[in-house]
């Protein structure tokens, strides 16, 4: 049974990423085009949710579905990778992924 999705939910994650990509477009695209991005599995079990600034480069946030952030977080450097050849450029040097109670409605939008 599906749980529906809090408008909370989706603003915090929406207001995130706007907050963190503005003037940005390209970068918008990875959003916008996740699934392709880093295929259909990966994006099932987890989402974009911030773009963090560190040393010399940016980290990208995810948020997994409880259960499968150990193996989103195995996965980080293919997803590093396809993000980064997605973009044309190495703009991401690190992943890191938060656990969370992510609902398949979420994930699915």
């Amino acid at each position: 049974m599906k749980n529906s999705v809090s408008a909370y939910a989706i603003g915090e994650i929406t207001d995130n990423l706007i907050k963190n990509v503005k003037n940005k477009p390209s970068y918008l695209e990875i959003f916008a085009n996740w699934k392709a991005v880093v295929g259909e599995y990966i994006a099932s079990v987890c989402v974009p949710y911030k773009i963090v600034k560190v040393p010399s480069n940016k980290m990208l946030i995810l948020k997994a579905k409880k259960g499968h952030a150990l193996e989103v977080q195995h996965e980080s450097l293919k997803i590093l990778e396809a993000i980064n050849t997605f973009l044309g450029e190495v703009y991401f040097s690190r992943v890191h992924v938060i656990q969370t109670d992510l609902n398949d409605d979420l994930i699915d939008a």
